[in-house]
């Protein structure tokens, strides 16, 4: 039997909210409450972890248009029981062949005051990784039938993508950027004759139908994960590409890699944490934030001035993200040092400051030229948890990295592709689309993978599972995951209760501090006192989480902020 938590009423009293799930024999969390069940129904009918992640992902490449899909890429880092053996796997775009700076830097004056050609169009495109992904986690760890794991979303793309909230705004920002910008809409006209025809966002609560998507995974179904290397989705992504002013040739698409790396691990009061390393900046950037927060203290009876030193490290961990951290495939980056618990404690002595500090006291004086702009908000990435009755775990984040990623489709399969090339250095000096400073170390080259922020996480107490997270949000993923995780390890909260909390948000630049909310006044005055700008406009990150408690029941919960629900699995 499936416990799947839908519809809008309210919790009688002392229910869980209809985001919050339990179960005894698996769980699926994600964004979206259809690509929840379908995951879980693959557990029930006795897929493993593996299985159900291939049948989510697609799923939700259905479900989350703006967020995630077959366009795209991503990061897992899962848990397999049998062997007690942490992986991670890197199906990151990577830059096509022909991509080299001093191009990006051409496009970028050519363009001028409108749209970023590494946002908008085909030059911001990534060689899309997650299909290859997906075939190799199936090849490597799945049980089931690969079609029999595509089917479910090519149902659901014939009965629709159903408009909720979150889409809906989406589809409005959308327009907005193309009201800014009136080229937009002429140029990518696939996209907004898809969701806005005529210019009006669909109602909440209609479905749109996707006839065209459910042709190219047919074509998976039947071609697995190298679909994407060559044949038809391939043609048709290079068409695209082309058109829009991209530089992907068929070698880029055909001699994409999965990659399985280390994993970061480092213990933490008493817990494991396994996270994903570069070119994910995520574990690296969580890792110190949690070396100084445990060198530091705890600050029990002090909320707020726990809240700040979370900011502060988050700063030091962001600082060194923006110095040090690319891809280590092609270019070193100190990271066993950053891992070390005495860089930790160096950092907590700063946490131990009156006020906060400066930017440039945090270690990045070598990066020249902007401080960061501002960091917008992310209609991109998804992320999923999954745990099957063997106790198998599976974290996995998915983009295409802005909403609707580079506005590119694919026709006529209606493959919406990704922006990610944004998340490199493309121009010196300049930030990204996220306000994030970058340094050599991620500087565009042929075939390398952007930085990313995507957290992957799970943490261990004495060997064995306690906590999946991960989250979207560009590099709000980052501090969403960290709160969470901290609330559930230092704090001893519910997880409903650790996904409700306030999340402060400060990425070192720009030098101001993003609430998800309205913070409380205390909270407020906290940080101005500390010396902090706090902005007005509300960022959030959205976070998926499953628990397993020490009886073996197990709690999965979607945020509320992105409207997903959790489906557990009671047979």
């Amino acid at each position: 039997m499936l416990v799947v938590a839908v519809g809008v009423r309210a919790p009688a009293l002392g229910d869980d909210p209809p985001w919050i799930a339990r179960g005894h024999y698996g769980m699926v969390a994600s964004d979206s409450a259809e690509a929840s069940a379908i995951g879980a129904r693959v557990l029930e009918e006795g897929g493993n972890a593996f299985d159900a992640a291939v049948a989510t992902s697609l799923a939700l490449t259905v479900a989350r248009p703006q967020s995630t899909g077959i366009g795209g890429g991503g990061f897992l880092v899962a848990w397999l029981a049998d062997e007690k053996r942490a992986i991670a796997l890197d199906f990151r775009e990577s830059a096509p062949m022909a991509a080299t700076a001093e191009r990006y830097a051409r496009l970028a004056e050519f363009a001028g005051d409108g749209p970023s050609p590494s946002v908008y169009g085909g030059a911001a495109v990534g060689v899309p990784g997650l299909v290859a992904g997906l075939g190799h986690v199936h090849d490597r760890y799945g049980s089931r039938e690969w079609v029999d794991l595509v089917s479910p979303a090519v149902d659901l793309a014939m009965r629709g993508v159903l408009v909720d909230e979150h889409l809906h705004e989406a589809i409005e920002d959308a327009l907005k950027e193309a009201d800014k910008w009136p080229s937009l809409r002429k140029d990518y006209a696939g996209l907004f004759g898809r969701f806005a025809p005529d210019g009006v966002v669909p109602s909440l609560g209609a479905r749109i139908r996707r006839d065209d998507l459910a042709r190219a995974l047919r074509i998976i179904a039947i071609r697995g994960g190298g679909a994407m290397r060559e044949g038809p989705l391939a043609d048709a992504i290079l068409r695209a590409i082309d058109k829009s002013g991209g530089i992907m040739m068929s070698a880029d698409l055909r001699d994409y890699v999965v990659k399985e790396r280390e994993p970061v691990r480092i213990s933490y009061h008493g817990c494991e944490i396994i996270t994903m390393p570069p070119p994910s900046s995520g574990g690296v950037c969580a890792a110190i934030t949690l070396r100084a927060l445990e060198a530091v203290g705890d600050f029990k009876g002090d909320p707020q001035r726990e809240m700040l030193a979370r900011v502060e490290a988050m700063k030091h961990g962001f600082a060194d993200r923006s110095r040090w951290l690319g891809d280590t495939d092609f270019a070193k980056a100190p990271v066993a040092f950053l891992l070390n618990q005495d860089y930790g404690a160096r950092v907590s002595d700063a946490l131990k400051q009156s006020r906060t500090m400066k930017p440039e006291a945090y270690g990045t004086t070598e990066i020249k030229g902007s401080v960061g702009g501002a960091a917008k908000d992310d209609g991109g990435t998804s992320h999923f948890c999954i745990i099957d009755r063997a106790g198998n775990v599976v974290s996995m984040t998915e983009t295409i990295n802005g909403g609707f990623g580079s506005f590119v489709v694919a026709e006529p399969y209606g493959i919406i592709l990704n922006n990610e090339l944004d998340d490199f250095l493309t121009v010196r000096g300049a930030p990204n689309m996220f306000g994030l400073r970058q340094s050599e170390a991620n500087l565009i080259a042929p075939g390398k993978r952007p930085l990313s922020s995507m957290t992957p996480t799970i943490v261990l107490r004495d060997g064995r599972p306690i906590l999946a997270l991960g989250g979207s949000g560009g590099p709000r993923i980052i501090s969403s995951t960290l709160h969470v995780l901290l609330n559930v390890i230092n704090d001893g909260a519910s997880l409903e209760d650790a996904l409700r909390r306030i999340r402060p948000h400060h990425q070192w630049a720009p030098d101001v501090v993003y609430f998800d909310e309205h913070p409380p006044t205390a909270m407020a005055d906290a940080f101005s006192a500390f010396g902090h700008e706090l902005s007005d406009e509300r960022r959030k990150g959205v976070v998926q989480a499953i628990q397993i408690m020490p009886n073996g029941e197990l709690i999965g919960g979607s945020d509320p902020r992105k409207g997903g629900r959790p489906v557990g699995v009671e047979r």
